[in-house]
């Protein structure tokens, strides 16, 4: 293969790659072969949120079945200082 023809493969290889990843990069319409995902999606959020709840929940029950977190519940503070107490 002589070498312009290398040349050019080389180049055209370059300018899709900047034409369909670096340019939208650049202007924040999305990332690298993903034309449509330019915003933030909703249901992923949701999904994401669903399952972080799930894992502090497992989590906080794996704390109790092992003995690491009293299960008792926790004393309130002393009443002494309420602001309904003041004089006036």
């Amino acid at each position: 293969m002589p070498t312009w023809v290398a040349a050019l493969v080389a180049l055209a290889a370059i300018t899709v790659t900047y034409v369909a990843c670096v340019r939208p990069m650049l202007r924040g319409r999305g990332h690298c072969g993903m034309p449509g995902e330019s915003g933030p999606n909703p249901e992923v959020d949701r999904q994401v949120a669903e399952l972080r709840e799930q894992l502090r929940v497992l989590r906080a029950q794996d704390s109790l079945d092992s003995g690491r977190v009293s299960s008792s519940k926790p004393t309130p503070p002393a009443e002494a200082g309420r602001a309904g107490d003041a004089d006036g």
